[in-house]
C-alpha cells in the first residue's frame, strides 16, 4: 500500500497508528528534529509505558539533524535504544525506515518521510507499507539490517549519550534547530504571485501539542542567524551623511564568530575599496555604560541606500560598502528585499515594517527608511 502526504493524512498519522499498536519499533532514518519526534512524543511514551522496544539510528549528514532532535530521544524513558551514523567517507545515510512489530504482524513503512516536522506532516513525501505474518522473511530481513547498522566493526554508528551528544555539538556535527531552520529558509525566495508558474497547495500541517517536552527554541528567531554563515549584507541607516549604525546583533554575531570576548567591544575589519584596517566601535547609552545601543562605522556617501557587506574569512573580516543606485549595490539590495519573502523571512526587519505594510505597497517602500539585515 502507498501512503502519499500532501494528496493524503499526514504521515504522523499513520505512525502514531503503528506505534500504539507495536510491541517493538525499529526506525533507520537520515535525520532528526524535535519538530519531528515532537509530533510522535505520546505515540512513542505509550509505546514504552506499555513495556515496548524501540532501538532507532539517526544520521547526522549535511546539517539536518539538530541538536535538540538527538536529545528528546535521549529524555525518551524504557527499552529504548539510539544510535548515531556516519560516514567520514562520501557516502550519506539516506534512509526512511519505520518497522514494528505487533503480536502478529511485522509491518515496515519505507518511503521518503525524515523524522522532522516537514518530513511528518509538511512536505510531498511517499512511503510504502509491507506487511507480513510475524516471524517471517521480512522481520527477519528487518532485524539483519538494524543489527548491520549498529555494527561496531565498521564504526559508523555509536550510541548516542549525554556526552556523545556533547562531542557532536562542540565538532559541529549537529547544531540547534532554530539555526538549521534560520538556514533552510535562507535557501531562496519565495517568488511573487505574478511570477509563479505552478500552483498552490497547502499540506494538513500536525502541531506539536503545547506538553510535549520539547528542550529550547526550535524555531529561528528574529535576528538569529543561520548555521555557518559567511556573509552579512545591511542596509544602513546614515547619521550626519556617513555615518553608518550596524545594528547591535550583528556585530554581536561577528564578534562570536571571531572569538572575541564580552558581549559587546570594537573590532577590526578590512576595507575592501582602501586595503586599510578599520574598527567598528559600539556606542553606550548612560544608564547602561556597559551594554552597546548600536554599533558604528564610517560609510561612503549614497546616492541610493546605503549597504555594508561583512564577509568572514577564516579569522578575519572583509567590510565593503555599495550604493543601490549602481548596479552591484543594486543586485545586493535586491538581495535583501528578496528576502523578506521568504518562509521563514531570511532578510531582518527589526522594525517589523514589511509585516506592517499597507495594502499594496510595495517591500521597498515599506522598508524605505529602516535597517535591514541578512546573514547568508
Amino acid at each position: 500500500m502507498l501512503i502519499p502526504q500532501l494528496y493524503g493524512r499526514p504521515f504522523v498519522d499513520t505512525l502514531a497508528r503503528e506505534f500504539g499498536t507495536a510491541e517493538r519499533c525499529y526506525v533507520a532514518t537520515a535525520w532528526v528534529r524535535a519538530s519531528g519526534v515532537g509530533l510522535l512524543w505520546d505515540s512513542v511514551t505509550g509505546m514504552l509505558g506499555r513495556g515496548g522496544r524501540l532501538r532507532i539510528v539517526a544520521g547526522i549528514d549535511r546539517e539536518n539533524t539538530s541538536r535538540e532532535g538527538l536529545a528528546m530521544l535521549l529524555a525518551l524513558e524504557g527499552d529504548v535504544r539510539v544510535y548515531v551514523r556516519h560516514n567520514e567517507a562520501t557516502p550519506i545515510f539516506h534512509p526512511k525506515l519505520y518497522g514494528f512489530r505487533t503480536a502478529d504482524e511485522c509491518r515496515v513503512l519505507v518511503g521518503s518521510n525524515n523524522l522532522t516536522g516537514a518530513g511528518l506532516s509538511q512536505n510531498e513525501e511517499l512511503s510504502a507499507l509491507l506487511v507480513e505474518q510475524a516471524g517471517g522473511h521480512l522481520e527477519r530481513s528487518l532485524k539483519a539490517y538494524m543489527r548491520q547498522l549498529r555494527d561496531p566493526a565498521d564504526g559508523l554508528a555509536i550510541r548516542l549519550d549525554e556526552d556523545l551528544l556533547g562531542q557532536l555539538v562542540e565538532a559541529g556535527y549537529v547544531d540547534s534547530e532554530a539555526r538549521l531552520k534560520g538556514k533552510a529558509g535562507n535557501s531562496g525566495p519565495a517568488r511573487p504571485a505574478a511570477e509563479r508558474l505552478f500552483g498552490t497547495r497547502q499540506p494538513i500541517r500536525r502541531r506539536i501539542p503545547s506538553k510535549v517536552p520539547v528542550p529550547g527554541d526550535i524555531d529561528p528567531r528574529p535576528g538569529r542567524p543561520m548555521a555557518d554563515w559567511n556573509r552579512v549584507f545591511v542596509k544602513l541607516r546614515l547619521a550626519r551623511v556617513t555615518q553608518g549604525q550596524i545594528p547591535v546583533p550583528v556585530a554581536r554575531e561577528v564578534r562570536r564568530r571571531l572569538g572575541e570576548k564580552g558581549l559587546d567591544g570594537p573590532f577590526t575589519v578590512i576595507d575592501r575599496h582602501t586595503r586599510a584596517e578599520r574598527q567598528i566601535s559600539p556606542t553606550y547609552p548612560k544608564r547602561r555604560p556597559n551594554v552597546a545601543n548600536t554599533y558604528k562605522i564610517e560609510a561612503m556617501p549614497a546616492q541610493g541606500h546605503a549597504i555594508l557587506k561583512l564577509e568572514l574569512v577564516g579569522r578575519r573580516v572583509l567590510a565593503e560598502f555599495f550604493d543601490s543606485a549602481q548596479a552591484d549595490g543594486q543586485a545586493v539590495y535586491e538581495f535583501l528585499i528578496d528576502g523578506l519573502r521568504s518562509e521563514p523571512p531570511s532578510t531582518v526587519d527589526p522594525n517589523g515594517a514589511a509585516a506592517r505594510r499597507a495594502a499594496g505597497q510595495s517591500l521597498e517602500d515599506a522598508t524605505e527608511e529602516v535597517t535591514l539585515y541578512r546573514f547568508d
